[in-house]
């Protein structure tokens, strides 16, 4: 998508009744970089009085789009233009005004990925003989079409669905499927919590492709007016997955409700684990100690936030200990078994880049190729933690582990991979 330059009218929305203060601006959306705003003549007390008191500010365009802007953070004025003034913009809404990101309108929030249909994927295309019901389904999604429904908290699902779309070319008459995300829910819950769902999700899907997916385009629904608003915000990119996914949704269909469910109830502390292994699946020219330590001290806050407090109270036991009792755990999936992880080597390791202890005293530690291999490995452990959490069995895991991205690394590496 092309960036948009809108000539808007932006005004305080919390100045209502008709006292509201309006000016004239260039509102420019950008897709890889914060959006820009650019006020101009309004007075000096703009700043202290107004324009710091409020998170939110409402605009419209000469077409008669409404939009509702979030995070503006006035930039630095370098130029000697002082009748502009310009602000970063977060996030644009548009299509609706809203007071906040807490506000509770809209019963549904639909969210496309670029590579979602690369993990959950309906193989047979529905047949569409009614012509009503064919522009229908572009234009609303269908809960008929629905692939698989997760209830996860109380009247808020999470959903995925068949999306067909008409391909846009006039030479091309083919109808595209793919899958979407919803989040949904009959009373309605805050564009912001919508917006955690989504970045909850983010990362699940990540973790079901083994690589980094970050949403395309998200829109919300609102029941009273029957009409979609448009989220415009800063895009990260997606990695294009190998053609075998980590969770496999065909063979864990039935699971995945449950999965989905202990992902969100545990998402507030498993984050930062999982995303040190997501951060550490990108492709990097360069290897060093801290890409090993980021994932070395990820598996000791696994075992101390999600095995260390099973039986209610904290052990104080060390490193190696936790390493040990992770090892024990995973013993019946092949590749964990296969790696050889020496928790000595591991410790060692971990304390040696950590500075915990004097270069000289005597350590197993390894350096080089060697390190950069043990990263490999306990990458796979805490890949196995993380299903784990889901509520995947050690047989489950291995299922997940046949061909999938872990395989094909292994297989590739083999040599290199079982060296003792």
């Amino acid at each position: 998508m092309a960036d948009h330059d809108l000539q808007d009218i932006a005004h305080n929305p919390e100045q209502m009744m008709g006292h509201e203060r309006k000016y004239t601006g260039t509102l420019v959306y950008h897709e890889d970089e914060n959006s820009t705003l650019e006020l101009y003549h309004i007075p000096s007390y703009f700043h202290s009085k107004q324009y710091h008191q409020n998170n939110v500010m409402w605009g419209a365009d000469a077409n008669g789009n409404i939009f509702s802007l979030f995070y503006v953070d006035m930039q630095e004025n370098d130029s000697i233009d002082f009748s502009t003034t310009r602000f970063n913009v977060g996030i644009i809404l548009l299509g609706e005004h809203v007071l906040s990101l807490d506000d509770v309108r809209f019963s549904r929030c639909v969210v496309e990925f670029p590579y979602l249909r690369n993990w959950a994927f309906r193989n047979n295309l529905t047949t569409l003989t009614d012509s009503n019901c064919f522009h229908f389904m572009l234009t609303k999604p269908s809960m008929k079409n629905v692939l698989l429904k997760a209830q996860i908290e109380n009247d808020v699902n999470w959903i995925l669905f068949d999306d067909i779309s008409q391909n846009k070319s006039h030479y091309d008459l083919s109808i595209s499927q793919g899958t979407n995300f919803v989040i949904e829910s009959s009373g309605g819950v805050s564009i912001r919590s919508y917006l955690n769902h989504v970045v909850e999700f983010s990362q699940f899907l990540s973790i079901a492709l083994y690589c980094e997916q970050n949403p395309s385009a998200v829109s919300f629904y609102n029941k009273s007016t029957n009409r979609f608003s448009f989220l415009l915000f800063e895009k990260g990119a997606s990695k294009k997955p190998k053609r075998s996914s980590l969770i496999k949704f065909q063979e864990l269909k039935d699971k995945i409700p449950a999965m989905f469910h202990a992902w969100h109830e545990n998402y507030t502390n498993v984050a930062p684990i999982s995303n040190y292994l997501i951060d550490s699946l990108r492709k990097n020219k360069t290897f060093d100690a801290p890409d090993f330590l980021i994932i070395a001290q990820a598996l000791d806050g696994y075992y101390k936030r999600f095995v260390n407090n099973t039986s209610g109270r904290k052990n104080r036991h060390s490193y190696e200990y936790g390493i040990k009792i992770l090892l024990k755990q995973f013993e019946d999936v092949d590749y964990v078994r296969d790696c050889h992880i020496d928790s000595v080597v591991l410790k060692d390791s971990r304390n040696k880049y950590s500075h915990l202890y004097p270069d000289s005293e005597e350590s197993k530690a390894v350096e080089g190729e060697e390190l950069y291999w043990l990263t490999e490995k306990c990458k796979i452990l805490l890949t196995c933690c993380i299903l784990n959490l889901m509520g995947l069995s050690n047989e489950e895991i291995n299922l997940c582990f046949r061909c999938s991205p872990i395989q094909e690394f292994v297989i590739s590496h083999m040599f290199e991979f079982y060296y003792e």
